[in-house]
């Protein structure tokens, strides 16, 4: 008596498909094609993207393949499987090495045979060219029905709310918050001011808005307070398994004019662009690139990092803290650390690295002296990370055997295969560390330090700004300023 096949119907969707019985129609036609054939079979349906690999309930359905489950998979066309062709050819390359057909309502494919193999890949091909037309038509639709007015973001701007109707924006009650954002600028407040203000007043939005000063900056530029709607500012593409956001170039961008009521008027839209701008550019004599000392130069008041410029005189400086703390409404005070020139800074600084040299010499005597020059065991911390390293291999194995047998979804074992992963590879750092920390002694980290710190105090000024930065930050946590008056002070952390 023949054994009964056991097969794995896969019914897609995909997202841009509008129509709603799409899956229903696709899973009534393979359900009847199993039930005449007198074949058992689990359905696999899902909503998704065919040049995507990682869908749940596709990785699900090919892990049973992998544990021979099924005879063979059932689907509507090997489209509905994947259009990416390298996609395609490892599921095949799966079914393959489990012995499992490929079932269509109108043929059985065997891919360990040659001639099916071919007439898969010709499929495919044409199957690539169709998505293509298919992807074209949808960019066509939704330009023009951007050009007719309607509202095509995933969601409606704060200040608007969305039409389902009339699938255009209207006004909501968030707008005269929109509009005075606007004025506040154009009299003045900066975005710090305006986010501080908002805050302090606990200005609310039915999205439950955080005020900050990025925020603000986004919502002032956002053409679609003016009445025009904007398409396609970015774009998001899968980098190894990661979606990333760039912007797009502007003849790639959809504008259209005069859309919805807008909140600001075009005037004032235009007077506070060119504000920003304005306020956002600094002379290019003022500009100063990467310095040696760039990101070590702390305020000694409030911590704030300092920055630097050039002065009109072509000086080097060392800008004044900015840091502002406010009071009261829009009223603030100014952190009052001065600026100074970089040459008087120097001069200082030099000075106290010479005098962390000379204390380094005499450690490095006092190391010699005692005859303390061991280096240190670390075999016993060793052994124990490594073991910690296997039984964290140990609970991956767990974690995937547990989505094998269904315990875990497949989003669930990623995220913990991916914790773990994690752990073990700072373990591995870790364990590196102390292997070549157990082959070098004090003597020779101190002294290897040393040599670095008289190399740099010796030919500091002749090296690039950038190489000497680097060295800086080999050597230094940080570098505390403070100037209140005339007086400067400076302390130095060494790492």
């Amino acid at each position: 008596m023949e054994t009964k096949k056991t097969v794995a119907v896969y019914v897609r969707k995909s997202r841009e498909e509008e129509t709603e019985d799409t899956l229903k129609r696709q899973q009534a036609v393979l359900t009847e094609l199993c039930e005449r054939n007198n074949w058992n079979y689990d359905v696999y349906t899902e909503v998704g993207s065919s040049q995507e690999l990682d869908r749940p309930e596709l990785q699900k359905m090919l892990s049973r393949v992998k544990l021979f489950h099924y005879d063979a998979v059932v689907s509507s066309d090997q489209d509905r499987l994947s259009r990416n062709v390298g996609h395609l050819d490892q599921i095949k390359q799966t079914l393959v090495n489990a012995g499992c057909l490929f079932v269509t309502p109108s043929r059985i494919y065997d891919f360990k045979k040659d001639d099916d193999d071919f007439i898969s890949d010709i499929q495919s091909v044409l199957s690539k060219q169709e998505y293509q037309k298919i992807k074209a038509r949808l960019i066509r639709g939704s330009r023009q029905s951007a050009r007719d007015g309607n509202w095509l973001g995933k969601k409606a701007p704060i200040g608007y709310k969305y039409n389902r109707d009339t699938k255009k924006l209207e006004l909501s009650e968030d707008s005269p918050v929109i509009e005075k954002i606007f004025q506040l600028y154009v009299d003045g407040l900066s975005t710090k001011d305006i986010a501080y203000k908002f805050s302090n007043e606990r200005v609310k939005t039915l999205v439950n808005m955080t005020w900050t000063p990025a925020g603000v900056t986004r919502l002032l530029s956002n053409v679609v307070y003016a009445g025009h709607s904007l398409y396609g500012k970015t774009n998001q593409k899968k980098i190894d398994g990661k979606r990333i956001t760039a912007y797009t170039d502007e003849s790639e961008q959809i504008l259209v004019e005069n859309t919805h009521e807008p909140i600001v008027s075009q005037e004032l839209f235009d007077q506070v662009q060119q504000l920003k701008k304005e306020r956002n550019s600094r002379p290019p004599a003022l500009k100063l690139g990467k310095h040696k000392f760039s990101g070590l130069i702390r305020c000694g008041i409030c911590g704030a990092v300092h920055s630097f410029q050039t002065s009109r005189y072509n000086r080097k400086r060392i800008s004044s803290c900015q840091t502002r703390t406010y009071t009261t409404g829009n009223s603030y005070t100014v952190c009052p650390n001065k600026g100074a020139n970089l040459s008087e800074f120097e001069e200082l600084f030099y000075s106290y690295f010479s005098q962390h040299v000379k204390q380094l010499e005499q450690y490095v005597d006092l190391i010699k002296a005692n005859g303390t020059n061991d280096a240190p065991d670390y075999a016993q911390e060793i052994e124990s990370k490594i073991k910690q390293i296997a039984k964290l291999n140990n609970d991956i194995r767990r974690v995937q055997q547990g989505f094998m047998m269904e315990i875990f979804t497949q989003a669930e074992a990623r995220v913990q295969i991916q914790q773990l992963k994690q752990q073990i590879k700072i373990l591995e750092e870790q364990v590196n560390e102390l292997k070549e920390s157990g082959n070098v002694t004090e003597l020779d980290r101190v002294e290897l330090t040393l040599e670095k710190m008289k190399r740099f105090l010796t030919h500091g000024d002749k090296l690039p700004e950038r190489e000497a930065n680097t060295i800086l930050l080999e050597l230094m946590e940080t570098i505390v300023y403070t100037k209140t008056d005339k007086e400067m002070s400076i302390k130095i952390v060494m790492k």
